[in-house]
């Protein structure tokens, strides 16, 4: 029988909000594999939504474990491990797996060490995780050493017909930069192939990200770090030693053309790109004055798909009332700026805008000594604390910025239930998360008086609600120990404007969510 929670929010706080109700429906308890997390929500065909363990071993990570879940009661309908064998039987490492067009498509790669070539092979399962078009070669690579093979890149294009393969060559920092583009339809025909050189030596280019339009052209963004032996000890000091760069690649007409993106003498510090529907490209991201880890201000990027030209860009800093929310105000009026925070998602706004919803995230090593024993015990901290929120007109200005108070902290499991889940719907964007329940009685005092999730077992999943104008409202979802059930953050998958899949666990047990927006 499935466990049913219904949660009505009135926002008597903000009038301004259109009153909201969300609902979460649970699926029923299920037995958890051993060493065998969840790891990846694929997609969903309306009936079923697919999901990847891997599994684990003392030899590392071995096979991917491809599970199926019934939408209807969100029950386990099966779970199958998928064989890393190609070809005469080799052992192939897992690359990345989509679910596109009712199918699985599975990408492994092997390290020929007597050919000196690194190879792709690719995988067709059907919907019962069934193989239909076994492991075979899709992409090669020339590479003399086992340790610099080169890197194969996979990405589905926006309309989830199309994937694109990036072809990496090992890496040769006296080289010039280079790679290879090769677009291959659900059956994994190869559509068309492009060499791509752009004009730097490959010690200076880093490709960061791509995007797949549906009609196949490529949109992509790098980092391009300056020769700093041609600065001086002040410019590399006071300036950005790198810029970034967009390229976007039109294969019918076998354009390239590219943009680089700097604000020098600002650094940016953090940058996402996005297609619109008309396939402009939309940059933006936050920037600093001081230096690449830190952010006082953000910017906005527009580059028009026809004219191929930059039709809207601006920079603004943060205002004071925002920042005055993680300082005082006399440190904000002398520049000091926020660290540490990681642009998640770019959303865009219904009239061209953006709005970019950013974490504060940073690792601690800590390391004793013990004399008795002379051995060294080291632990890692992993810090997910405040979300920042902030809508940008299309003119570059700063619409609102908010913050979203959260403090979490865990120690040797890089976060497992930390960070946030994230959904947008109409003009509601949703933020959930794992929170220390004696929070919610002082969500409107001091930042100071927060306290920190330490205890995952012992918290409150919290529920923030945020409306176009930057209004939230903070309600619990569920408490985790009542529920006996932990919500995991990081693994969510949004199915359409009004649904989303969550996943929680405790013990030995999971459960799967299906929240109606």
């Amino acid at each position: 029988m499935k466990s049913f929670v219904r949660i009505l929010f009135l926002f008597l706080l903000f009038p301004s909000v259109i009153p909201a109700q969300i609902e979460v429906t649970w699926g029923v308890p299920q037995k958890q594999p051993r060493k065998s997390p969840m790891v990846s929500m694929l997609g969903e065909d309306g009936s079923f939504v697919y999901m990847r363990r891997a599994e684990y071993s003392l030899f590392g990570n071995r096979n991917p474990i491809l599970e199926r879940y019934k939408l209807s009661d969100l029950s386990l309908d099966y779970s199958k491990s998928v064989p890393m064998k190609g070809p005469n039987d080799i052992d192939l490492s897992f690359e990345s797996i989509y679910f596109m067009n009712g199918n699985l498509i599975l990408f492994a790669s092997h390290y020929d060490r007597e050919k000196d070539i690194n190879i792709l092979y690719a995988e067709i399962l059907d919907e019962h995780a069934t193989t239909k078009k076994q492991f075979a070669e899709v992409a090669r690579i020339s590479a003399t050493q086992k340790s610099n093979p080169g890197s194969f890149y996979t990405g589905m294009s926006n309309d989830s017909t199309q994937i694109l393969l990036v072809v990496n060559p090992p890496y040769d920092k006296y080289a010039n930069e280079t790679f290879t583009l090769q677009l291959v339809d659900k059956d994994l025909n190869t559509k068309w192939k492009k060499e791509i050189i752009p004009p730097y030596k490959d010690e200076f280019f880093a490709l960061d990200n791509f995007i797949v339009a549906g009609n196949g052209d490529v949109y992509m963004i790098a980092t391009v770090s300056k020769d700093k032996s041609v600065m001086s000890r002040q410019e590399r000091r006071l300036e950005p030693t790198y810029y970034h760069t967009v390229l976007m690649y039109e294969h019918a007409t076998n354009d390239l053309k590219e943009y680089k993106v700097t604000l020098d003498p600002k650094f940016i510090s953090d940058i996402k790109m996005t297609i619109n529907e008309k396939g402009d490209i939309i940059c933006a991201g936050f920037y600093s004055n001081k230096s690449s880890n830190s952010i006082i201000g953000s910017f906005y990027l527009k580059i028009d798909k026809q004219s191929k030209a930059i039709t809207n860009q601006g920079t603004k800093d943060f205002p004071m009332d925002f920042l005055s929310q993680f300082m005082s105000s006399k440190k904000a009026s002398k520049g000091k700026e926020l660290y540490d925070y990681i642009l998640k998602h770019l959303v865009l706004r219904d009239d061209g805008g953006a709005v970019l919803v950013a974490e504060q995230y940073y690792e601690i090593l800590e390391q004793s000594y013990d004399p008795t024993t002379h051995m060294y015990t080291y632990n890692y901290y992993y810090y997910y604390n405040d979300i920042i929120v902030v809508s940008i007109d299309p003119s570059g200005e700063i619409a609102w910025a908010k913050k979203i108070p959260k403090y979490q902290i865990s120690r040797n499991d890089g976060g497992y239930y930390s960070s946030f889940a994230f959904a947008v719907s109409g003009d509601k964007m949703y933020f959930m998360f794992n929170d220390n329940s004696k929070n919610l009685k002082s969500q409107n005092q001091e930042v100071q008086k927060y306290r920190y999730m330490n205890n995952p077992k012992k918290s409150t999943a919290i529920l923030v609600t945020m409306d176009s104008n930057g209004n939230q409202d903070r309600q619990a979802m569920f408490n985790n120990r009542d529920l006996k059930i932990i919500l995991r953050p990081k693994l969510f998958m949004q199915i359409n404007e009004h649904r989303m899949i969550l996943y929680g666990e405790m013990r030995s047990n999971f459960k799967l969510a299906d929240v109606k927006m």
